[in-house]
């Protein structure tokens, strides 16, 4: 009985001397879950070359284009940018997000967006979900839109087979824009928008989206359309 006594004494004193029992912490949801398998930002060095196929499924058409793309180092509108040059159009991404920040045709700056498309959020981790906004202006065109949300989600990391070889790929699906099913219910309200939704398939060993499928919806200025983009020989 003394012996109890002493140690409910003891108890008690570390207690009031502040002893707390730690308590179990959740999870930051920009963190990976333990064990997860993850994938920083990387793509191809500068001089690397790669080639793609460009399919384009229309209303009354489909058009098939196999291109070659060079990565460059470049300055689009008063930034550095990773370049994926082409035969006629370069693609222009953040040197560091690796996120499409616009389109360089001829040298000048024919599609700007901003701050960029918020395609990636490094790491990748299956389960990850994200949103951004994104200001597009096609200047060949002559048409600006007020920046319209973002939403990402990364589904699967899966086996994915395109004509280079069967790859290891982190499933992105995105949808942004503004149109007539734009996300949060917003609308253009009688004009053209510029919204997509697309399934980006991220490949952490060629460091590339080896397929895309992007579907231009509802009142895209460009009309509506799917064009699937696969990687038919891996970088070099």
């Amino acid at each position: 009985m003394r012996r109890r006594r002493l140690l409910q004494a003891l108890l008690l004193s570390a207690l009031a001397g502040g002893c707390t029992v730690p308590a179990s912490q959740p999870p930051r949801s920009d963190q990976p879950p333990v064990g997860a398998e993850t994938a920083g930002a990387a793509y191809p060095p500068i001089g690397a070359r790669w080639r793609v196929r460009v399919t384009e499924a229309g209303l009354f058409h489909t058009t098939v284009n196999d291109r070659d793309i060079t990565a460059a180092s470049v300055d689009f509108d008063g930034r550095r940018g990773y370049g994926l040059a082409g035969p006629a159009t370069m693609v222009v991404l953040d040197p560091v997000t690796f996120n499409p920040i616009g389109e360089a045709v001829n040298g000048g700056v024919a599609i700007r967006d901003t701050p960029d498309t918020g395609i990636f959020s490094w790491p990748l981790w299956v389960g990850k979900s994200w949103g951004g906004s994104d200001g597009h202006a096609d200047l060949s065109r002559g048409m600006t839109w007020a920046p319209a949300r973002s939403e990402a989600h990364l589904a699967a990391l899966e086996d994915v087979a395109v004509p280079a070889a069967t790859f290891r790929a982190f499933r992105i699906e995105y949808q942004g824009g503004i149109g007539s099913s734009v996300l949060g219910g917003r609308h253009n309200e009688g004009g053209l928008g510029f919204e997509t939704r697309a399934t980006y398939w991220y490949a952490p060993g060629p460091k590339l989206i080896v397929k895309s499928e992007v579907i231009r919806l509802g009142t895209n200025y460009l009309g509506g359309a799917r064009t699937t983009t696969e990687l038919l020989t891996p970088p070099r």
